[in-house]
C-alpha cells in the first residue's frame, strides 16, 4: 500500500508538470496515468491532482511564506512536491500529515539528492507548526476584495473583478466554491442498450457509485470509482459527457436532422440522438482526428444515424439555406467549466476572451447561413463571459437581419435557468456553467 500510494503521488506531480510547464490537458493524463492503480489509488491521484490545480494560488503563498527559496527558482519539480504533500495536509483527512511528509521527503531525495530532501522537509515541517489563519471572504467589489478571492480560489484576479462587477458578491462566491470543489464524472446513459436506473444499478454492482442527474434525463455523475474500467463502458452502455453539454441539445425544437457544427467527439450529437430529438445528426469538425473520436462512439454506442463530416465551420460544404436545426457550441475560454478543467484558471485571459469573441462571431454568422426559413439555430459555449455570449449575439443580429432571437421552449429542468431566448447555468456543486441563445431564421 505504501509503495502504491507513492505511485499515486509520484504520478501526480508528473501530471502537474506536464499541465503547467507544457500545456497539458488534465482529464486525459489522469486517465492514462491511471493505468495500473487500484481503484483506490486511482481516486487519490484524481483527488490530488485536480485539488492542486484548484487551489495552487493559496498552496503556493503558503510555501513561498517559509520557502528560503523563491518558488520559481526551486530546482526540478520540487514546487509540485511541495504542492501535492501541502494539498493533502490541508484539504485530505485520510491522508496522515506524517505520510505525506515523508513521501514528499522521500520523492525529493530521489531525484534531487539530500539538499532537495532537507528542503522539502524544513518547509513542510514548518508549515505544520504554523496552519494558516482562516481565510478571509472578503466580498465588497474593490481591488481588495477581487485580491483577496482570487487568492483564496486560486482565480486569475481579472476574471474575479468582471464577475464581481457582473453576480455580484455573494453569487461570485458561490461560483468560486463551485469552481473549487471536487467533481465526479459525468456519464451519458445509452438509452438503446439500458435504462439510467438499469445502468447505475449494473454500475454499483461493480463498486462504481453514481448519482442521477437533475438536469440531464440520461445523465449521471460518479461519486466513487472508475466508470472507464468498466465492461459497460465497452459495451456501450454509456459514454463520457458532461451533463452540461448532454443538455445543450434539448434547447433545440426537435427536428428531423440536427446539423452539429465544431461537434467532436460528438457528445452533443450522440445526446441529441439517444434523447430522441432528432433522428439523425451531421457532426462536423475541422480536426481529421477528433472526428476519429466521433466515429469510434459512433461504433460503440451503435448511433450509425450520427454522421462524420470534416468540415471547417467558417466554409461548411453544405449547401446554404438548406437545414432546420444547427447546434454551434463554440470553441470558447471554458470558464464556466474551471471545475472539471482547473487548468483554464491559469490560462484565460481578457485578451483571449477577446480573440476568441471575434472567431465566435465569425463562426455564428456562417452557421446561420446554413439555415433555412423558419429554421431554428442554437448557439452555446461553456463561458460566462458577455464577450462571448450575449455581445456575440448582438453583434452577428446586426449582421444579419434575417436572424431574430426565439424564446425557448425547454424541458422543466431547464426551464429555471431560461429568459426568453437565453439560457444560462451558472456553476454550482453538481453542474458546469453553459450559456445559450436560441435563434430563428425569418425568411
Amino acid at each position: 500500500m505504501r509503495r502504491s500510494a507513492s505511485s499515486a503521488r509520484v504520478r501526480s506531480v508528473e501530471i502537474l508538470r506536464e499541465v503547467l510547464e507544457r500545456g497539458g490537458r488534465s482529464t486525459p493524463l489522469l486517465a492514462e496515468r491511471s493505468r495500473g492503480l487500484s481503484t483506490e489509488d486511482s481516486d487519490l491521484l484524481r483527488a490530488i491532482t485536480l485539488g492542486v490545480l484548484r487551489n495552487r494560488a493559496a498552496l503556493d503563498a503558503e510555501i513561498a511564506s517559509v520557502s528560503r527559496v523563491p518558488l520559481e527558482r526551486l530546482a526540478g519539480n520540487l514546487r509540485e512536491i511541495l504542492e501535492v504533500a501541502l494539498y493533502q495536509i490541508r484539504y485530505l483527512d485520510r491522508v496522515p500529515d506524517y505520510a505525506a511528509v515523508n513521501e514528499a521527503v522521500a520523492h525529493a531525495r530521489a531525484g534531487g539528492g539530500p539538499g532537495a530532501a532537507g528542503l522539502v522537509n524544513a518547509v513542510l515541517r514548518n508549515l505544520l507548526r504554523h496552519p494558516p489563519p482562516p481565510p478571509d471572504a472578503g466580498g465588497d467589489e474593490g481591488a481588495d476584495g477581487a485580491g483577496a478571492l482570487s487568492l483564496r480560489f486560486s482565480h486569475p484576479e481579472f476574471l474575479v473583478t468582471r464577475w464581481l462587477a457582473r453576480f455580484g458578491p455573494e453569487r461570485t462566491i458561490r461560483i468560486l466554491e463551485a469552481d473549487n470543489t471536487p467533481s465526479g464524472v459525468d456519464l451519458l446513459v445509452n438509452a438503446r442498450r439500458t435504462s439510467r436506473e438499469g445502468l447505475a444499478a449494473a454500475l454499483a454492482s461493480e463498486g462504481i457509485l453514481t448519482r442521477p442527474s437533475p438536469l440531464a434525463p440520461l445523465g449521471l455523475t460518479v461519486v466513487s470509482g472508475n466508470a472507464l474500467r468498466s465492461p459497460l463502458f465497452a459495451a456501450g452502455q454509456f459514454s463520457i459527457q458532461d451533463v452540461a453539454s448532454q443538455a445543450v441539445p434539448l434547447l433545440l425544437p426537435e427536428g428531423e436532422a440536427l446539423t452539429d457544427l465544431a461537434a467532436a467527439p460528438g457528445g452533443k450529437s450522440f445526446s441529441a440522438l439517444l434523447h430522441g430529438r432528432f433522428r439523425r445528426a451531421y457532426a462536423l469538425d475541422r480536426s481529421v482526428a477528433r472526428l476519429e473520436l466521433v466515429e469510434e462512439n459512433r461504433s460503440r454506442l451503435g448511433a450509425g444515424e450520427v454522421l462524420p463530416v470534416c468540415a471547417d465551420v467558417l466554409a461548411p460544404p453544405l449547401a446554404p439555406g438548406r437545414f432546420d436545426r444547427v447546434l454551434f457550441d463554440a470553441p470558447c475560454s471554458g470558464t464556466g467549466t474551471l471545475r472539471k478543467n482547473p487548468e483554464i484558471r491559469y490560462r484565460v485571459t481578457a485578451d483571449s476572451i477577446e480573440r476568441l469573441s471575434r472567431s465566435q462571431e465569425a463562426g455564428l454568422a456562417a452557421a446561420s447561413a446554413l439555415l433555412a426559413p423558419g429554421g431554428f439555430l442554437l448557439y452555446s459555449t461553456c463561458s460566462l463571459e458577455e464577450e462571448e455570449n450575449e455581445r456575440v449575439v448582438e453583434h452577428v443580429l446586426k449582421r444579419v437581419p434575417e436572424l431574430a432571437p426565439q424564446p425557448m421552449a425547454a424541458p422543466e429542468p431547464l426551464r429555471p435557468f431560461v429568459s426568453a431566448n437565453r439560457f444560462q447555468i451558472l456553476p454550482d456543486d453538481r453542474n458546469d456553467g453553459f450559456t445559450a441563445h436560441l435563434l430563428r431564421r425569418r425568411r
